[in-house]
């Protein structure tokens, strides 16, 4: 499946565990159908901070490309919520 052709129409964000030093995060991408695919999995390391990566499941459904993979990590919810938001935003 290629996120060219799968038209999501929004984002959520699902608070997995707010544990003190446990903190994890689930960003999904809903399509038309209220289908919701996790796109990305946040978890709170040392020091409170947070590393977001691309969920195997996003990786599974859409491929691995040049910009999107396995390695691909971000330090911010900032970043996190522009890529949804360009995942979004690239289909209309």
């Amino acid at each position: 499946m290629d996120t060219d052709s799968h038209v999501f129409s929004s984002w959520e964000e699902h608070v997995v565990s707010q544990g003190k030093g446990r903190r994890v995060v689930h960003y999904y991408l809903k399509d038309t159908s209220g289908e919701l695919i996790l796109a990305v999995v946040g978890t709170e390391g040392s020091s409170r901070n947070m590393l977001y990566v691309v969920s195997e499941d996003y990786l599974d459904a859409f491929g691995h490309t040049s910009t999107i993979n396995s390695d691909t990590k971000w330090r911010t919810r900032k970043d996190v919520v522009e890529w949804l938001t360009h995942v979004i935003c690239s289909i209309y």
